[in-house]
């Protein structure tokens, strides 16, 4: 479900940048799509101060107490960091923002992390594109405990891509669903809502 009545524009957001994309698509868990959510297409000012918005609002009403902000690379880091920046400008929260490297500099500032540090108090929420499986947020959790010592992570993700037979693994926030995506197509007339419908039901 989404996370609140107001963040419908999300769903046409994604279809005016063309982060909505249809075809034959491959994903990290290894499975197919016959669509895909690439936030890649989030490349002006605007769209970021958009989306970091509804990221904002979101971390409001489910996360009231977070600290601090992690961005996976890639897609993440620019979602994280729009998150904090609007929370700043329409709340007054300064939250913390860490991001990772895929590989470690050796040279300048070393290791796979930049940014604020988390420590044991800190509850840390996970901003990033979409969920799919779930693996992949359990591994970052996973990392931070090893890394930080972190107590408290919860997942905020722009899309939960999770179908009806594969639940995900952990509790997740989203500002929008697969079915949400389905319904919003098909209230518009686009035909193409019974892709994602039938992507859903028998994933």
């Amino acid at each position: 479900m989404t996370t609140a009545p107001d963040l419908e524009p999300i769903i046409p957001f994604l279809v005016r940048t063309g982060a909505l994309k249809f075809g034959e698509f491959t994903l990290k868990s290894g499975g197919t799509s016959p669509f895909f959510i690439d936030l890649g297409e989030v490349k002006h000012g605007r769209d970021l101060v958009f989306l970091g918005g509804h990221l904002a609002d979101a971390l409001a009403q489910r996360f009231p107490a977070a600290t601090l902000l992690f961005g996976p690379a890639y897609k993440g880091i620019s979602l994280a960091t729009a998150a904090a920046v609007a929370a700043w400008h329409r709340a007054g929260r300064d939250l913390g923002v860490l991001y990772d490297r895929k590989e470690a500099k050796t040279h300048g500032e070393t290791g796979n992390f930049i940014g604020r540090r988390p420590t044991p108090d800190d509850h840390l929420v996970i901003i990033d594109d979409v969920l799919t499986s779930g693996r992949t947020k359990l591994d970052a959790i996973d990392g931070l405990r090893a890394a930080f010592g972190v107590t408290r992570a919860d997942v905020l993700v722009v899309v939960d891509r999770t179908t009806r037979r594969t639940a995900s693994p952990l509790p997740v926030a989203a500002l929008t669903t697969v079915p949400d995506l389905a319904a919003h197509l098909r209230a518009a007339g686009d035909s193409r809502w019974r892709i994602i419908q039938d992507f859903w039901e028998n994933a």
